[in-house]
This record gives structure tokens, sequence and C-alpha cells, in this order.
């Protein structure tokens, strides 16, 4: 029903966030200007719903280029990882360490880096976010 949340669809997972531009080509200056641009943004599309509402609460946004594989990042699932390609993760990492789900309800529980744990719980009607 619109205008209410649905906890039973919300999705969130425990990979790491990461996001590669297309890879198409422009003059160095632009690809440049264009990466800063939608670098950040493209990076929270990519986020679960619940970390970049967590994120942009916190102002969590900072970026950073990702060279190496993240820790957890898993292949079959995320791809291969390419070297050749520009990619970005968060700066600071976060980790979904809890997920509760019930009719009606979802409950995660995620570490933040440097800045504690941080529990999320969703109902139709309301959401609730709070340091635990």
């Amino acid at each position: 029903m619109p205008g209410q949340i649905d906890p039973e669809t919300l999705h969130a997972d425990d990979l790491p966030t990461i996001w590669s531009p297309v890879q198409a080509p422009i003059e160095a200056g632009e690809r440049a200007r264009e990466l800063e641009e939608q670098a950040t943004a493209s990076l929270l599309w990519s986020s679960d719903a619940p970390e970049a509402i967590l994120r942009h609460l916190l102002g969590e946004t900072g970026i950073a280029r990702a060279f190496d594989p993240p820790e957890r990042y898993d292949p079959a699932v995320q791809g291969e990882w390419d070297t050749s390609l520009v990619t970005f993760q968060f700066a600071r990492p976060i980790r979904l360490i809890q997920e509760e789900r019930g009719p009606d309800r979802l409950a995660l529980e995620y570490k933040l880096e440097g800045a504690g744990f941080w529990r999320l719980e969703f109902t139709p009607e309301s959401v609730s976010i709070r340091k635990v």
C-alpha cells in the first residue's frame, strides 16, 4: 500500500557496496568532472536503502578509490574484480551485523567503522534509528 513502509520488501545484505562508472571514450578533463559529480550519488544508489539512509543521516557519504576488492567482496555474487575499471567504495566501511525479520517488522544492526553500532527498525508505520 502506498504511503506505508513495507519491511518485508526492504533488502539488506553484508556485501560491500562498490560502483564503477560506465567506461566510455571521453576527454580526460570531462572524465574527471563526470566521476566527481556521479561517484557519490551512484555509490549511494548501489547501497541497500537502510545503509544509504544511515549514511545520509550520519554524514558518512565520503568515498575513496578501490584498487583491490574490499573485505567480504564476493565474486560469485558481485562479479570478478576488474582492475582495469575505476571503482569506488565508501571511505568508512559499514557492516550488517544482525538482521531480524518478522511479519510487518525488520530490524537491522550495523557497525560503522569508527562510529559504533547502529540499529534501524522498520514497521509499516515507523522507522527507528538509534545508536546501541
